[in-house]
């Protein structure tokens, strides 16, 4: 027995796919321009994460689509996408320490070395940020801020 299908469901997958895919890029071209600028970040202010977070994964719903609808990914979204894998990777890596630092009963020197790191990955997560300002092939949409 054959699953009864509407009638859309004959069209090829570029065509019922390409709204949502726009959308999806719409979306993540929001998210970029509604990123903090170089100006107006804060250093170590882990409040000003979580849009990048958003953003990288809107990226990834994007490239996704993006693979879908035409067939093969975007090379040119590669490289900010690595930038904001590291920024992640980066972000959850301070925070880690942070919260590691806060410890009762920690050793100071321990409490000194997890600070180091801290710092250490909060400047990895501003110079991933600046990788992906370089790379983004819509600059206007990050420096437009």
């Amino acid at each position: 027995s054959e699953v009864p299908l509407v009638p859309a469901a004959s069209a090829p997958a570029a065509e019922l796919l390409a709204e949502p895919a726009d959308r999806a890029e719409q979306r993540l071209l929001g998210a970029v321009a509604a990123l903090a600028s170089d100006t107006t970040a804060e250093p170590y202010n882990e409040a000003q994460d979580a849009p990048w977070h958003r953003t990288r994964l809107l990226l990834r719903l994007h490239r996704y689509a993006h693979e879908v609808v035409r067939g093969a990914p975007d090379p040119v979204l590669a490289g900010p996408g690595h930038a904001l894998d590291l920024h992640r990777d980066a972000s959850e890596a301070a925070a880690a320490a942070a919260s590691a630092a806060r410890t009762p009963r920690i050793a100071p020197a321990t409490a000194y070395a997890l600070g180091v790191l801290h710092a250490d990955q909060r400047h990895e997560v501003e110079a991933a940020r600046a990788v992906f300002r370089e790379t983004w092939p819509y600059a206007a949409a990050v420096t437009a801020r």
